[in-house]
């Protein structure tokens, strides 16, 4: 397993016998795509036109917000998630930003060195293959390969962002959208401390509210008893979206097979393809070959508000 490029120097990690993790930063021009985006998004030219126009007058009215209003892709990949509506994206964006703004939190200073405990334990991997829709798969380990007292619930949850924004900027991710398979085999108490509601509040609040994703499923794994406890830190501060969006599969990997197909999940999830339990570095290596994103994201934001920590 190792980082290689293909015949257009695009960068992937290649677990062998064909499967591979890579990014897609192109914008999606098959018919299928362009029809589900005019259904689903509202995304006609008259559409976005007008919502990129509207969204930067707005942007450009909050003097404190410094953002790249003139490129396109920047704006359609907070567009997508809110159907072109500018109103409601520009709340979500101001939102965003303002978490961004936050010193030593959730989503600041994103680096691939700020999360290597996380990566190199793979506490939150991206699954190399898309669901049956096309959607991204988020795999999360929440139980007994999680040692959270070497990576604490912070840098999860910077982690998770942090793959979160790489998907997020491929415009068929923004059209299909993520699922998360999370893992809670063995929960413990020591797991379940790291969650105070504060900071879970915080975190869901912010992904329900406050992010430009589509989030179309949460699949949880192996819950026994101890999760119940666990969920009902998280039950109180979940939307109905959210709630609607979560299922609880157990042990029975058929019962997720009935939302993600086989094909599509490696083996432990009961799925058809090996993937093999790599070193995490590979996967900071493929983060680091898009370094230039996240340098250049550090550009925007707010910059005049008091800093919080």
């Amino acid at each position: 397993m190792a980082l290689r490029y293909d015949e257009h120097k695009v960068p992937f990690v290649d677990f062998g016998n064909g499967v591979k993790l890579q990014f897609d930063y192109e914008e999606f021009t098959d018919e299928p795509s362009r029809e589900k985006a005019t259904n689903e998004l509202r995304e006609t030219p008259d559409v976005m036109e007008a919502s990129i126009r509207k969204l930067r007058e707005l942007i450009q009215q909050e003097k404190q917000l410094k953002l790249p209003v003139d490129d396109e892709s920047f704006m359609k990949r907070f567009l997508r998630p809110k159907k072109y509506y500018p109103e409601s994206t520009f709340e979500m964006l101001k939102a965003f930003y303002h978490m961004k703004a936050k010193q030593n939190f959730i989503s600041d200073r994103l680096t691939t060195k700020s999360i290597q405990n996380a990566l190199d334990d793979r506490a939150v991997q991206i699954l190399p293959k898309r669901d049956q829709h096309g959607r991204r798969i988020l795999y999360m380990e929440m139980g007994a390969k999680w040692n959270c007292t070497k990576v604490p619930s912070m840098e999860v949850i910077r982690c998770t962002n942090l793959l979160m924004e790489m998907v997020g900027r491929e415009p068929a991710t923004q059209l299909h959208g993520i699922v998360f398979v999370i893992n809670f085999d063995r929960l413990s108490l020591s797991h379940i401390s790291q969650f105070p509601p504060k900071f879970v509040k915080t975190v869901v609040d912010h992904g329900q509210k406050h992010s430009p994703y589509r989030i179309k499923g949460i699949h949880i794994v192996n819950n026994a008893r101890m999760f119940n406890i666990f969920f009902k830190i998280f039950k109180p501060f979940l939307g109905k979206k959210w709630s609607q969006r979560i299922f609880l599969h157990g042990v029975d990997f058929a019962s997720l097979h009935d939302h993600i197909a086989p094909d599509c999940l490696p083996s432990t999830l009961g799925g058809t393809y090996e993937l093999p339990a790599y070193e995490g570095a590979v996967i900071g290596q493929l983060l680091d070959c898009y370094k230039e994103k996240f340098e250049e994201e550090e550009k925007y934001g707010y910059f005049s508000e008091v800093k919080e920590s």
